[in-house]
């Protein structure tokens, strides 16, 4: 899929402005240069992507509709040798099939088959996702600082998948090659997502589904997992950094309201 250099990755998901063309104008205007490379026989070893969530950021809790809840900004990495590339098509009954496309170092790609889904964001984020491509999952921690408990999880519908903003890792091209138009609109029927090694897609706390549910939950020490990919639907180079987490306290004052005081993250996209 070809960048549009005059659509810089900028402001909020829900905000950000786009040039008024459709899927199928980009996909087949831009050039067949751009696309060409994923139609050819695959030669050499394969480039895989690997991901690598960031350590969630901005934890802080809110009341809504008096029901507490703690929210939280995340972002995924690609930390691989090659782009994550996906092409997804919708079929007559109305189901899509999702396909990883992989580059090969000889050229060519390797097309392979998941059993990802897409689903219609109708809330706010007007396109099509990546079902649950990364969760989130909140812990308590014992007096020891272990995992307890039942998991309480994150409820976000999915992820369109592009190339946000470049990552801080010394890895890949500092120009863009997906954005979001790749997404789709609602009547689309063909999409293409992806990633570039060493560029990053977030997502801010304040977007839809950035949250886990905590009432009922007594004061004390939590922790939230990022899991990237937790079905393995996709290929990459390791799942061995596909997880990550931030530890904090939750507390109460007297008059119920909660807080969260930041503790220990894990580790970082490298």
């Amino acid at each position: 899929m070809c960048h549009d250099p005059g659509m810089p990755p900028a402001g909020s998901r829900i905000t950000r402005q786009l040039a008024a063309l459709s899927v199928v104008a980009l996909l087949s205007g831009c050039g067949g240069d751009a696309e060409a490379r994923w139609a050819e026989e695959p030669v050499g070893s394969a480039l895989l992507p690997d991901f690598a969530p960031v350590p969630p950021s901005d934890i802080h809790t809110k009341q809504i509709e008096g029901a507490w809840t703690v929210e939280f900004s995340s972002t995924l990495v690609n930390v691989g040798e090659g782009d994550f590339h996906a092409t997804a098509d919708k079929q007559l009954d109305d189901s899509w099939v999702l396909t990883q496309d992989i580059e090969y170092d000889g050229g060519g790609a390797e097309h392979v088959t998941t059993d990802a889904q897409a689903v219609w964001g109708g809330d706010g984020h007007e396109h099509w996702h990546v079902e649950r491509y990364v969760v989130y999952h909140l812990f308590a921690l014992d007096e020891a600082g272990e995992v307890t408990g039942p998991a309480r999880t994150d409820h976000k519908v999915g992820f369109c998948i592009y190339d946000f903003e470049r990552a801080e890792v010394d890895l890949g091209s500092d120009e863009p090659t997906y954005d979001r138009k790749g997404c789709g609109e609602e009547d689309s029927t063909h999409l293409v997502m992806g990633l570039s090694p060493g560029w990053a897609d977030h997502y801010n706390w304040d977007l839809p589904g950035q949250s886990i549910e905590i009432d009922g939950l007594a004061d004390g020490d939590y922790r939230i997992f990022a899991v990237a990919d937790e079905g393995t639907v996709f290929r990459e180079e390791t799942t061995e950094n596909n997880e990550t987490w931030v530890d904090f306290t939750l507390s109460s004052d007297p008059q119920g309201n909660r807080y969260a005081l930041l503790g220990d993250v894990g580790p970082s996209p490298a």
